[in-house]
Parts: C-alpha cells; structure tokens; sequence
C-alpha cells in the first residue's frame, strides 16, 4: 500500500512538472532563508555558552545617575580589590580590553624583526584569576605562572605561529604599542568563533603596575571617580549563591569605596551570558535584531507555504477525475488526504535537501560579505541536536501547513461531481482564498520594503550628516613615544610636507566610541558636580586640527600638563550656565588637578549620530598623547600620506606604521545597522521572488477559469488593453488591501525602531508609497506573461474546449 502512495505520488510530481518546479522552487528558496536566520540565531544566542560555569558568571556594570541615567560595562579601575576585600568567597578578575594592538617581534639582539597589526579587541590585560572564571585552554605553562609576573604575555597557539613560526615561543619577547617589551610565558587555546572575549594574548595586569607612565596605567588604577568602557570587572559566584545577597553586599562596597559621591553611582552584577543581548550594555546584538530576523525568517516560511496551497488548491481542479475515480473504485476520504499529503512530504523534502545544499554552500559567502568571515559557518555542526531538531520541526511544520489544506479539499471531492467535471471554484475554496493568501504576500513584501528603506535611509543620514565639524580629510597615526622633544618637531616637519594643513598630537580624536569619562568639582563647590564628563587629553593644536568651534574665550596654552580647560555648550548647560562668556577663569577640578576653564566649544557629537551629545572637556597631559591627527587639504591624499609615512618612519624606525581617517572611524559606528541593512535587503528581494512564485500561480488559475469568459468578452469586440484590464484590476485590489495592512503596520514597527537612535529620520508618505510601487511593477511584471498569453488566445478555440 505504502509502496502504491509512492509510486502515484512520483508519477504526479513528474507528469505535473511545471507545478512541481515551482513549489520546490519556493520552498527551497524559504528553507534555505529559514536555514540562514537559524545559523545566524544560533550563533547569536550561544555565545561564550561553552564556559562551564556560565550561568555563575557574572559581569559588575556601572550605573551613573548624574544628568540622568546611563549604563557601562566598565567600572573604577580598583574596583577587582574592593571586591576581594570585601566579597573573599567570590572568585574576582579584572579585564582591561586593549583595541588594534601593535606588536613587534625582537630578536636577540632586542632589534625588531616582523611588524603585526591585530585588530579589534585582541588583547586584554589580565590576571591570573580570569582563567579562573572564563575556560581557555593552556598548552604551556598555567596562568598562575606564566601571568604573576610584570612584563609577561601569554599568546593563543595561532598567534605564537604566527609571530614566531616553527620556534618555540617561550622565552622570546615582543613589544606592545610601540613602547612595553614583553616576555612570552604561556600558550593558550583559540577562543571560540562565539565568545565576546576574543582575545588571542594575555598581558599581565601587574604590567600597568609597574608601568605607571603607560597609557593604561598610572594613578588610575587606584582611581574611583574614573570609569572606561574597556575596563571591565568579572566575577565567579560560588554554588548556590544567593545573588539577592551579593548585590547587597555591592551597595556597601559602593558607599564605602565612592565616599560622598556614592549617591551618584551603583554596581550591579549582570549575567555575563545577558551582555551580548543587552542594549543598556552596548552589546554586539541587541534582542531586537534576534527578534527581526525570526520574524522574516518565519514569515519566509509562511510565504512560501501559502504558495504551495495556492498552487495546490489550482492543481485540484484538474484533479477533480482522478479522485473522483480512486472514490468510485473504493478509495476512503482518508487515502486521497494520505496520498496528497504524500506528495507535499516528497516536495517538501526535494526542498529541504536543495534549500539545506544552498543555504550550506553560500553560508561561508554570507560571512564574508557581513564581515563576520568564518563566524557562521563554525556553526554547521552536523552533531548539533538543535539542527536536526529544528530541519525535523521544520519539516513536519512545513508538511502540515502547506499540505493539510489541499488535501483535506482534494479529499472531499464528491465521485459524482468530479467524474461529470462539475467541480467549480466553490468547491475549492474559490479565488477568495488564493487572494487572501497573496495578499499576506504582498502584506510581507510591503513591510520588508519599508524596512529596508527605513533602515537604509537612517544609516545613509547618519554617514552623510555632520557631527559638528568637518570629518573629511581627517587622518590618524599611532605615535610610539609621546616626549615632547619628538612631538615638536614631527609636527613641525610634517607641516611643511605639502598637502598637511595642520597637525595635532591627542589621545581620542573628537568623536570615537574610545572615551573616557570621570567627575568633576566646578568653582570650588563643597561637592562633586553631578555630571560625568568624557576627557580628551590633547595638544593646544586640537580644535583647530579637527575645526571645532570656539564659542567664548581662548584656546588652552601650550603646556606637557594640565594648565587650563575647554569645555563644550552641554557642560555649561548642566552647570546651569546662560552665556559662555560666564564660564571664562571658572575653575573646574578634573582628575584632582584644579585649574581655569579658558574657553567654551560649540557642541559636537562625542560618540556617533545614534546618541545625544555629551559632556567633555580637553586639557593637556602630554604622557597620554599617543596619537597625531593630520588634516589634509591636497587633492593627492596618498601621496601626501605617503610622505607622512615616510618621515614617520625617519623617527620610529622600529615601529609599525598604520594610518586610519577619521570618516573611516566613524562609519565603524553603524557596522551593525550596515549588516542588518544588508540582511534585510536580501531577504526583501527573497520576499519578492516567492511573492512572485505566488501571484504566477493565481494569474494562472484566474487565466484557466476565465477562459470562456475571455473569449466572449473578444467575440462581442473587447480589445487587449480591456482583456488585461480584468487581471489589472484584481491584482491592483489586492496590493491595494495588503497597502492598507501594511502601511500602518511598517510605520508602526520602524517608528519604534527609529526610538534608540537620538538623531532620526522622520517616515514620511513618501517612503510608504515607494513599497507600493515597487509591488505593483513586482506584480505587473509577473503577471504579464500569463495575462497576455490568455489575452491572446483565439476566442474561438477557447469556447470551443470549455
């Protein structure tokens, strides 16, 4: 019996082709998509899951309440003391994360042999503790003593092979930023693809101890008014720990640590399996994203479904004899459901395996083209139970939904009507269901137009428009010691290469999403100002540099320490200041060195266009000045920074060489809208093939049931365009209702999407009525084929078959 199924089911398919073609063609194309958004899930969600005790893992956060409220993951520099002192039972480490490093290999004779350049956050200073809480495994040595010692770096297996070959490491020695020489102690696995602690080597936290004058370093790390993103504090619960009772434990910690500023600040412990989620936290992939992409993911699946009933339900008509002779020979309701639903597995599983074999060979491409190059395809594990689980789930929901429907109407055919041929429209569920179904497509291509013009429109308005000063022809190099005698005269040479305008020496340019921010004393008041204000520490060449604005006042003097202060419009607005000129020889107190305020800048955006402005102010402090800014007016910019190269490496011919411009910098900030945009326009034009499948398969059952009344219409003198017309008007209805659907809905979900980002676009008629155009030649392109081929068609011919 079962052998039988097969059998009939096979002959349909083949003697059906053009049916068949289509619904594997959809299906497959929706698998695939739903394969694509399950990896993409998966590897969202299971980030740095491989670490044992993840769910006893727990990051200490920031919550500052000056001018309102605002999160980081960082905390004081001394907060991992605090926390040992006054939580022993607590295993506790604190991360100091270091962004593009540089590293020299020295030889022997202490002279550089290879230059590399990592990028993104590679490494990390650290202590022992940190493998304490997060699994990585050693290959050499252990961390209590390749880590307890100053000076000493630890290196992942691919990075020791790369620096050093087939040589073993241990022993050689390397040099950080241009400027630590560090003895490699240990060897330790490759992070994982999923982990948000990707560092591949391990600087001993004891370095920035006995290295005070190191950027990191210093006064700092016993500092508690300071907190920098990057300076982050991780702890290890014990068992059964309450953790009701370690944030009460932290409130004390608090007020005893930050004195009378305690009001002003609170720590909380976060799962650290929550921060790669979080959008308080600044996390990689906010929720939202993992809830967008289900969402089109499952409405690709829906789509694709909806197509195959279509089609299906199409399909019956002409299969009204077969059923009716399979019930006149004996045939139960049941066996004609059976053999149908047959038929829908053997399509859905031909889908299945073309969409997995599609999904499988364009995934490593799909990485690459995000910019998460070997990240997604880490994630096809064929031992991974949630894969077949989720392709099993799949595929029996897929069977269900696409098959149940046709089948249950197939399977209630009359023998009677069937043999006579009298089974109509009415007996299938009519037009109205397939209008109904391509309207949900067309609902779904609407949405996903809208989406895709939103996002590309924020993302496009956020690059184009201005931060508050001129970003074009602003470049970036490191500077490997920052002495003064090196600065003044780098600087002075450079200004007469031609084609540089000006130069600057600084330690963060004026927007970056590198900053750090401290309190502040104002005017010699008894208390600390509620305010947390982003320091940049650069020359007195800085605002003319980057061309910022110079409200009131004068600029700061030339000095290797702090002598005075600029300070933007915000902070004057805090501190309750009406006219800039007010604020002039006002003293304010940064990092515990009091000095007057000597000018006011007009506001610019510190960070990016997706937040406010914030509070910052720049002084002098010659130690820290790490990086030279360049503004270029030369039309000839790489030969101009050619030669900026050049006299670079006269002064550090040891070093690395690496240049960034500040565009480039600031355009980082949106990676992740980019990538999403990118996603969300693929599977628009996904949408829209499916979408396509589904209106072809309507026009052409429409085209079969009006055939006699096409041919009247030509007999009584009907031209083509009134031929046509019939078919224009169904469709134009239909994209007409899923607008109406659409519209509000799109506008809707963009406008609370649009709410996270401070600067936004408005949506305006325009960008609603662009997804309706763009159905509307979708549809009339589709449709063309067939409306015309039935508009063609003799009339005689026509009646005479019907």
């Amino acid at each position: 019996m079962i052998k039988n199924y097969f059998k009939i089911a096979w002959r349909n398919l083949l003697r059906n082709r053009l049916y068949t073609i289509l619904n594997i063609a959809g299906l497959s194309v929706g698998l695939a998509c739903a394969l694509v958004v399950f990896w993409f899930i998966r590897f969202q969600t299971t980030h740095d899951h491989f670490h044992k005790n993840i769910d006893r893992i727990y990051q200490v956060t920031t919550e500052f309440h000056f001018d309102g409220t605002t999160y980081s993951r960082g905390v004081p520099a001394p907060m991992w003391k605090a926390m040992r002192t006054e939580m022993p039972s607590f295993t506790t480490s604190m991360c100091i994360a270091g962004w593009g490093q540089f590293f020299s290999v020295l030889g022997n004779d202490g002279k550089v042999i290879k230059k590399f350049k990592e990028e993104g956050p590679s490494m990390a200073y650290v202590q022992p503790e940190y493998f304490s809480i997060f699994d990585l495994k050693w290959q050499v040595s252990n961390a209590k003593k390749a880590l307890s010692r100053p000076n000493t770096i630890v290196l992942s297996r691919k990075i020791a092979d790369k620096y050093f070959g087939k040589e073993n490491p241990i022993g050689r020695r390397v040099r950080l930023n241009n400027q630590l020489d560090l003895e490699v102690t240990g060897i330790v696995d490759e992070p994982a693809e999923a982990s948000d602690m990707p560092y591949t080597s391990f600087v001993s936290f004891e370095t920035l101890v006995a290295n005070p004058k190191y950027s990191y370093g210093g006064s700092g790390l016993d500092h508690w008014g300071g907190v920098s993103f990057g300076t982050q504090c991780f702890t290890l619960l014990p068992e059964g720990y309450n953790i009701k009772t370690a944030e009460k434990q932290l409130v004390a910690l608090s007020k005893k640590y930050h004195g009378n500023d305690y009001k002003s600040y609170d720590h909380y412990l976060v799962p650290f399996k929550e921060m790669h989620h979080s959008e308080r936290y600044r996390g990689s992939m906010p929720m939202k994203w993992i809830y967008i992409m289900s969402a089109i993911g499952i409405f690709l699946i829906i789509t694709a479904c909806f197509n195959f009933i279509n089609m299906a339900t199409a399909q019956a008509l002409r299969r009204s004899k077969e059923v009716g002779v399979r019930k006149a020979v004996g045939g139960t309701r049941h066996q004609v459901f059976i053999q149908f639903m047959l038929e829908t597995a053997l399509i859905t599983l031909f889908a299945m395996a073309t969409g997995f074999t599609i999904a499988y060979v364009l995934l490593p491409h799909i990485s690459d083209w995000l910019g998460q190059p070997g990240s997604w395809p880490a994630q096809v594990n064929f031992t991974d139970t949630m894969l077949w689980v989720f392709l099993a789930g799949l595929f029996f929901i897929v069977v269900l939904l696409a098959g149940s429907y046709p089948g249950t109407i197939l399977a209630g055919f009359r023998p009677v009507l069937a043999l006579k041929g009298n089974v109509t429209t009415r007996h299938i569920g009519g037009i109205s269901l397939r209008r109904g179904l391509i309207v949900f497509q067309f609902v779904l291509i609407q949405l996903l137009v809208i989406c895709t013009i939103v996002v590309n429109n924020q993302v496009d308005y956020m690059l184009s428009s201005s931060v508050g000063y001129e970003t074009r022809g602003l470049a970036s190099i490191r500077i490997p010691a920052p002495d003064k005698v090196n600065q003044t005269t780098f600087r002075q040479r450079s200004m007469e290469i031609p084609g540089v305008a000006d130069a600057s020496f600084f330690i963060f340019s004026p927007t970056t999403n590198s900053n750090n921010s401290t309190n502040v004393n104002y005017d010699n008041r008894p208390k600390d100002e509620l305010l947390q204000i982003n320091t940049k520490n650069a020359d007195n060449h800085y605002i003319q540099t980057f061309g910022l604005t110079l409200l009131a006042g004068e600029n700061i003097p030339e000095s290797d320490t702090i002598r005075g202060y600029l300070v933007n419009e915000k902070v004057l607005e805090k501190l309750g200041i009406k006219r800039p000129q007010d604020a002039i020889g006002k003293m304010l107190s940064i990092w515990d060195v009091k000095a007057p305020i000597y000018g006011v800048l007009k506001n610019w955006n510190n960070t990016s266009l997706k937040n406010g402005v914030d509070h910052v102010a720049i002084f002098t402090y010659r130690d820290f000045h790490y990086t030279c800014g360049i503004k270029l007016t030369s039309n000839n910019v790489r030969k101009t920074m050619k030669s900026v190269e050049q006299l670079w490496s006269q002064y550090f011919p040891d070093y690395m060489y690496e240049q960034s411009f500040l565009t480039e910098e600031i355009a980082t900030s949106y990676e992740l809208e980019n990538t999403m945009l990118k996603l969300i326009r693929t599977f628009s034009v996904i949408a829209i093939f499916i979408g396509c499948l589904g209106l072809y398969g309507l026009v052409k059952f429409m085209a079969s049931q009006k055939t006699k009344e096409i041919g009247v219409r030509k007999v009584l003198g009907a031209n083509l365009s009134g031929i046509l017309g019939i078919f224009g008007k169904e469709i134009g209805l239909l994209i007409g209702v899923a607008f109406l659907i659409a519209a509000p809905l799109g506008w809707y979900v963009m406008q609370a999407w649009l709410q996270d980002y401070e600067n936004r676009i408005p949506i305006g008629p325009g960008i609603l009525f662009i997804s309706v155009l763009v159905t509307l030649l979708v549809a009339g392109v589709t449709a063309a084929y067939e409306s015309v081929k039935a508009a063609l068609t003799d009339p005689v011919k026509s009646l005479r078959t019907e």
